[in-house]
């Protein structure tokens, strides 16, 4: 990795000084406190200790650092650029607060200045001092994987084929394509280190934060430093279910799921898949794997009621729940800043922005997307000149201004999100047009080479080529464009194109036929119900998903579909009922016993399949093999007063005299391949329930306590799981950067060019 450079001169003056702040924390190990930008008093950081230099020397007591920044790759500093500087280290000196000063750099400095430098310094009373310049911070940068996971913009200011290796860059090859645009503007901000400390102690994170808030971007933060510091392999999900066939227990893997309870609306069947998966996910993170997660916050609040209390407890742990809308005002400014740094406005635009970023970057609206779009040309049509009010409303308004960017699109670029779109937000390169997507072209007005054109033409504003598995394909450039298209499509003389056309995943992640609170779904008229009908029921294609895409419709009607949708359903399947009476076996996760229930609490399910169903939950309780009827209310709201008097008379004499059969049962039905001790939730579930069915009772209460200690008996005869790995490489967070307060300079100082007194920060 010798010769390895890094763009440093990209970097502004704040972003430049956190970053040699950073680097003498991990390589002194102290604690560094840094300053005013103006009123430093000489300095920008210090701390008092020692520094063992390689060849032998130290370095200690009082140690001042400084630090002078260019954003020309050829500046250079002189000795006339430190008068002031020395002015200040002599006033320090005699105070006794610099025995030692440091000098960090990008600029270059010739032989000649560092010795003039050096001499200055010593007659002015500091007898030790070192300059380090950017060949030592790039030496330092490159040797430090845990470095370069605290400020993880440096993986977008150097060669990533030469700062990872080549087992490292495969594996973020993913990550890094999608993220090429943006490796230079990242941020490390207080949320991504509350991201990192939480994947590094738990395994696992969830990122919770309302759209366009910058989760997918932490998310990718975390994917590509965890490939570099922990050498893991970065797998991207599409669902839960899919971890199962892509977990591989004999290697360090990162899971990563953007919207894993759906994209812009809860999707109940991603909710509760985690709860099936569970176990699973417990023992990745034990061998050395990890999870990253993002969700929308008002998705996640509407998740909890279909995730079983205890059944997903990663997710439920406070520790891990990031709320990535909680940025500093510093962080905001530098978000901004980067954006519009590496950006694609003319100079022009720029220098009439910079009086307003200040009050932008302060606005209740911000939001790193924001930052994202009022960088790109592409998104601010509606915003020459900038003026305070649109510059206002641009943060205040962003659905409308994105609004008013779709409309503005020409037909072939409408059509070419609408291929995305159909395709659930990915869409492969070379595009191979299938019967459904030369529908939705034809239907949307599109030509072939139209939408090819104008796919080329969005790349790198509205839309992204990226590598994924190995295929090349085309995503929307943010997550919101899959809102805003949405809304788009919403009006009635396209809508009906949508529910024709559209990948059946996509009408099911999207839309609720009929109002069933769910937010922000596209709802489905009753109009268009027999479309949506002829939809659930094609046939799947791929026998291999067949059960799956089965029992995502049967969600996607239990739980997205008003009460009249329901019924309908049922008169185009008279034989669907016969069906629903004989329930699955996982009784709280079947969505087809979710419909029946739902028919029951609204007094439109035959009295014939009432009955039937609750024989079955009855016998189901009595034989062990699913107990939800003595806890789930729905469940037990079914039984009439008899039925209700039957159950607890065969608990009483069939069950509880025989908890050791029942239990033995559970255990025999255990996987193998899973602990056993992440069931315990279940059974002790059980035994509470028989305790409250039969308060009072001490024969019941000693037999179900005798049930649990057996049980914990049984699972401390089993063989313990294999201890995690022992990784040396773990990530301990250290304090946050200390915030710098915004003096008389300001972050967007260097946007156009440098200070025209010097270039240099002082």
């Amino acid at each position: 990795m010798a010769n390895v450079t890094f763009a440093l001169h990209q970097m502004g003056w704040a972003d430049f000084q956190s970053l040699c702040i950073s680097i003498i924390r991990e390589t002194l190990g102290q604690t560094v406190g840094n300053y005013l930008d103006r009123n430093d008093g000489g300095r920008d950081g210090a701390f008092t200790g020692s520094w063992e230099q390689e060849g032998g020397e130290s370095f200690t007591g009082e140690f001042v650092i400084q630090v002078k920044h260019t954003t020309r790759p050829d500046g250079t500093l002189g000795p006339a650029d430190f008068t002031d500087e020395f002015n200040k280290a002599e006033r320090l000196a005699s105070m006794g607060r610099c025995d030692v000063y440091l000098l960090m750099t990008n600029a270059r400095i010739t032989a000649r200045t560092e010795e003039m430098l050096h001499s200055a310094l010593r007659s002015r009373g500091i007898h030790q001092s070192r300059i380090l310049g950017a060949t030592w911070i790039n030496k330092i940068i490159i040797e430090n994987p845990r470095l370069r996971m605290l400020v993880p913009r440096l993986y977008g200011l150097g060669d990533l084929t030469q700062i990872l290796d080549e087992r490292a860059y495969s594996q973020a090859r993913a990550v890094l394509d999608s993220m090429r645009t943006d490796l230079a503007k990242l941020v490390r901000t207080t949320t991504y280190e509350k991201a990192a400390k939480a994947l590094d102690n738990h395994g696992f994170v969830l990122l919770v934060g309302a759209p366009a808030t910058g989760k997918t971007t932490i998310a990718a933060q975390l994917a590509l430093a965890s490939a570099d510091a922990f050498d893991t392999y970065v797998v991207t999900l599409d669902d839960a279910v899919q971890f199962s066939d892509r977990w591989n227990p004999n290697e360090r893997q990162l899971f990563w799921l953007d919207d894993a309870f759906g994209a812009t609306q809860l999707s109940p069947y991603l909710a509760s898949s985690w709860q099936r998966i569970t176990p699973k996910v417990k023992a990745a993170i034990e061998g050395g794997s990890k999870f990253v997660l993002t969700t929308r916050n008002y998705i996640l609040s509407n998740a909890w009621q279909h995730l079983k209390p205890g059944s997903f407890p990663l997710a439920e742990s406070a520790q891990v729940i990031v709320d990535v809308a909680d940025l500093e005002a510093r962080e905001r400014r530098q978000i901004l800043y980067n954006h519009l740094k590496h950006g694609e406005q003319p100079k022009a635009f720029i220098q009439a922005l910079v009086p307003y970023l200040d009050e932008a970057s302060d606005h209740p609206g911000f939001a790193p997307e924001l930052a994202r779009r009022i960088a790109d040309p592409a998104f601010t049509t509606h915003l020459k000149p900038p003026t305070a009010a649109n510059v206002t409303a641009f943060f205040e308004k962003p659905q409308q201004f994105l609004a008013d960017t779709l409309a503005g699109l020409d037909n072939q670029s409408f059509s070419a999100l609408g291929l995305i779109f159909n395709c659930r937000g990915w869409l492969p390169s070379p595009i191979i047009f299938t019967d459904s997507l030369t529908e939705t072209l034809t239907r949307l007005g599109g030509t072939i080479e139209g939408v090819t054109r104008a796919l080329e033409h969005m790349e790198g504003s509205l839309v992204t080529n990226i590598i994924r598995d190995g295929q090349s394909g085309w995503i929307f450039a943010h997550p919101t464009m899959i809102d805003a298209y949405a809304e788009r499509i919403r009006s009635p003389e396209l809508l009906h194109l949508f529910i024709e056309g559209v990948d059946i995943n996509v009408l099911l992640d999207q839309t609720t036929s009929g109002v069933t609170g769910l937010t922000n779904a596209i709802v489905l008229p009753e109009a268009l119900w027999p479309t949506v009908i002829k939809r659930l029921d094609e046939k799947i294609q791929d026998s291999n998903q067949t059960w799956r895409q089965r029992h995502r419709c049967r969600s996607y009607i239990a739980t997205q579909c008003a009460l009249d949708f329901q019924l309908l359903y049922l008169d185009h399947h008279p034989e669907l009922l016969d069906q629903l009476s004989t329930p699955g076996s996982s009784l709280e996760y079947d969505p087809n016993n979710k419909l029946i229930t739902n028919l029951h609490q609204n007094g439109v399910l035959p009295e014939h399949a009432r009955a039937v169903f609750v024989r079955h939950l009855i016998d189901y309780c009595i034989a062990g093999i699913d107990w939800a009827v003595l806890w789930a209310t729905r469940f037990r709201d079914m039984l009439t007063s008899e039925e209700e008097m039957t159950l607890r008379m065969r608990l009483r004499t069939e069950v509880v005299p025989d908890l050791e059969s029942i239990l033995q049962g559970f255990i025999d039905d255990i996987p193998w391949d899973e602990y056993p001790g992440d069931f315990t939730e279940e059974i002790e579930s059980f035994s509470n329930a028989l305790i409250d069915e039969f308060k009072g009772d001490e024969t019941v209460r000693s037999a179900a306590e005798d049930m649990i200690e057996a049980w914990w008996d049984w699972i401390l005869d089993q063989p313990p799981p294999e201890d995690p790995p022992d990784d040396t490489r773990r990530y301990h967070t250290p304090a946050a950067t200390t915030p710098q307060t915004q003096g008389q300079r300001s972050v967007f100082d260097d946007l156009v060019g440098e200070p025209p007194e010097t270039g240099l920060f002082l």
